[in-house]
């Protein structure tokens, strides 16, 4: 809460010098008061425009390609999926998004405010359809989802036609329950390999040594320069699953979903990683150096394992938005780190991102592995933060080959697009190491392995993302948080816009900190009882608003003060 406010004098001035005080205080409430004023305004501002800078700074450059063009014409496919189907068939059925998921109430330290606006918009939306298949033996909810406002269906196709589905009040879209892929540009190579143990240790360092790609973004400095290594950020991986018996992993979290969305598990005991692509991105975001050398860039964050895949190395779109929720409702996560992605552009995915990002979290997701105009979602979501990979042993700095890369025109990509967005924009945002990547390896005490593709580039930025957080015990507005990122990135070629290459450039670690840092308000300082109590009901997210949405500004207030309180003393002492 803001302290009380002057009433001004209650009493009329019984001498000059007490009126002179008197409006001396008027003066400082009045200067106080506009400073406050002009400073809320700014920040709605920053709040505002960090996300559009941010990511378009000044627009995308070159030729936009439509979704035509890609392997993704999947990419907003609402034609009709039960035309050439037979039989029981699922179906994912779309309502009525949120218009402007910005809007919502500002999420208190659990976020359940814009979470319990989103359910209830969903619940709200979903209702008529609800009645539809309770009247009709051919549909069945199996599954309802509140982030992205949407339906698992089962239908049978010989008795319903998408045209049906599509009739019911609130309906917008009715697409596939579609795969969803890791993003990793090769087969992993195993290090160590033949008859003798793994190797403990990749092109063995000194103690105290970093990876290439630490090294790149220069997470070191960023360490040493703000006094954190991520302590207090909560990444959610939502991957292949993680192994948690690796020495440099260590799991806060586990979840694990099947195709349809359902938990399998929610015991870490039961946390695993046949596939390995979880367990070396989730050491890039936050694992240790047991070895000797440091493989994450925020080794002391929280991470949570989301395994939304099969043994068969693939997931669905109910599986992912599954693991979306819980990272945003359980895990509590303030980055979602996805390297994974359908090709091309998707319109099912603007939803979930959108509200994830209007619950506190940034997503970060690996742009795609196809090269040169090509991408993936959800990576090419406007409000993702989308990541290409560069290599961090090259003295260019090139970007790899397999790195995708685009200038989206919205309306011939996605049809139908937020009107926040930008008519044009280029995929990534940024780039970071993502070839030849020294990571862990799953199934081992202590191997690590060489992988590349923007999958192993992504986790680089989300690792950074913590240390943004923790630098801010956790007060940084996503938007704040993605604009520091990308603003910050560097350009090899000091180019000063956005190209479907590097993007903004390649993150830099201190820099990208610094920016989140100068970007949020100084926590606000009060003698109300009623902020000490709510600091000791656990909101130790650092809520800097009152009641009526202003930041908190004590470090302001106290200068006035002091500037006030000066200037009556010297008068008084003429």
């Amino acid at each position: 809460m803001t302290a009380a406010r002057s009433s001004g004098p209650s009493t009329s001035p019984v001498d000059a010098s007490a009126d002179r005080l008197a409006r001396s205080v008027r003066l400082c409430c009045v200067v106080l008061g506009a400073l406050v004023l002009v400073a809320a305004l700014s920040g709605s501002a920053l709040a505002l425009d960090g996300p559009a800078d941010g990511l378009n700074a000044a627009g995308p450059t070159g030729d936009a390609t439509t979704s035509t063009d890609d392997a993704a014409t999947l990419t907003n496919d609402t034609t009709n999926p039960l035309d050439d189907a037979t039989g029981t068939t699922d179906v994912i059925v779309r309502f009525t998004p949120v218009e402007d998921p910005d809007a919502l109430s500002v999420p208190d330290g659990n976020r359940s405010v814009a979470v319990a606006d989103l359910r209830e918009h969903a619940d709200t939306e979903q209702a008529a359809f609800e009645s539809f298949a309770e009247a009709h033996d051919g549909v069945t909810v199996e599954r309802e989802f509140w982030l992205a406002n949407a339906m698992l269906v089962t239908v049978d196709a010989d008795a319903m036609t998408t045209a049906s589905l599509l009739s019911v009040a609130n309906v917008t879209d009715v697409h596939g329950n579609v795969a969803v892929t890791p993003l990793d540009a090769a087969t992993a190579t195993r290090l160590g390999a033949g008859s003798q143990p793994p190797h403990p240790q990749v092109d063995a360092e000194p103690s105290g040594s970093y990876t290439a790609g630490l090294r790149l973004v220069d997470a070191p400095t960023a360490w040493e320069r703000f006094d954190t290594r991520g302590a207090g950020a909560t990444v959610a991986v939502i991957d292949t699953g993680v192994d948690p018996s690796h020495q440099d992993i260590d799991l806060s979290g586990w979840a694990s979903f099947d195709e349809n969305g359902t938990v399998v598990s929610r015991e870490l005991a039961d946390a695993s990683d046949p596939d390995g692509h979880g367990t070396h991105v989730a050491g890039t975001v936050a694992g240790g150096d047991a070895s000797g050398t440091h493989i994450g860039v925020a080794p002391e964050a929280d991470l949570v394992a989301l395994d939304a895949f099969a043994e068969d190395d693939t997931a669905t779109f109910a599986g992912v938005i599954a693991a979306m929720e819980h990272a945003t409702t359980e895990s509590d996560a303030d980055v979602l780190q996805m390297s994974l992605g359908a090709s091309g552009t998707f319109r099912g995915f603007i939803a979930p991102v959108r509200n994830a990002r209007a619950t506190g979290a940034v997503v970060v997701a690996a742009a795609g592995n196809e090269g040169a105009n090509t991408s993936s979602g959800p990576g090419n979501v406007y409000d993702a933060l989308a990541v290409g990979a560069v290599d961090a042993v090259d003295d260019e700095r090139t970007v790899a080959e397999f790195s995708s890369a685009q200038s989206i025109n919205a309306s011939a990509a996605f049809e139908r697009y937020p009107e926040e967005w930008p008519e044009r924009y280029v995929v990534p945002d940024v780039s970071a190491p993502g070839v030849g990547v020294v990571s862990a390896e799953a199934g081992t005490r202590n191997g690590y392995v060489r992988r590349q593709g923007t999958s192993m580039a992504a986790p680089h930025v989300s690792g950074i993302a913590a240390l943004a957080v923790a630098a801010t015990d956790g007060r940084v507005s996503d938007a704040d948080l993605q604009a520091a990122i990308v603003d910050t990135a560097v350009h090899p070629a000091n180019a000063t816009s956005p190209d479907d290459r590097y993007g903004h450039g390649i993150v830099d670690a201190p820099a990208a900190v610094g920016a989140a840092v100068a970007a949020t308000p100084p926590e606000a300082t009060s003698t109300d009882e009623g902020d000490a109590s709510g600091e000791a009901n656990g909101d130790s997210r650092g809520d800097t608003r009152s009641e009526d949405g202003v930041p908190g500004f004590g470090g302001v207030a106290a200068v006035v003060a002091l500037v006030a309180v000066a200037g009556l003393s010297a008068r008084r002492g003429t």
